[in-house]
């Protein structure tokens, strides 16, 4: 049984229906039980300039901060690793730090990340 699980407020993602970076709000969650929301509930988010929705798993969400010391350090990028929507993360061979704006679910997974140096670029996760 999975626990209980409170997903990030606000966050930057790329909005496909204005086709640029766009600040999103959550607007509501689906629990997969109907009762207890956790990871693997569905939340849908509400682009705030179109006003689309764009839904994520609570699996591929940063879960909202207790406090501000939270603030974890960048995580090196490994093509084997799961990123979630809003987690900062290093290219070591790029030496370019960014955010996860996006996620592509296919074969293999894609993440789409906002770097500093090199702009929107996708990147393979969960390769086994």
């Amino acid at each position: 049984m999975s626990s209980s699980f409170t997903p990030v407020e606000e966050m930057l993602i790329y909005c496909r229906f204005c086709d640029k970076i766009a600040s999103v709000q959550l607007d509501r969650s689906i629990a997969e039980n109907g009762r207890t929301v956790d990871r693997d509930s569905t939340f849908e988010y509400l682009c705030v300039k179109c006003y689309k929705t764009v839904c994520f798993s609570g699996n591929d969400l940063l879960e909202q901060k207790k406090n501000d010391s939270d603030d974890a350090a960048p995580r090196s990028y490994s093509p084997r690793d799961h990123y979630f929507v809003g987690e900062t993360i290093v290219h070591v061979k790029w030496e370019d730090t960014g955010v996860v704006i996006g996620k592509d679910h296919g074969t293999p997974n894609r993440i789409l990340v906002n770097f500093e140096k090199s702009g929107i670029k996708k990147l393979i996760e969960d390769l086994v």
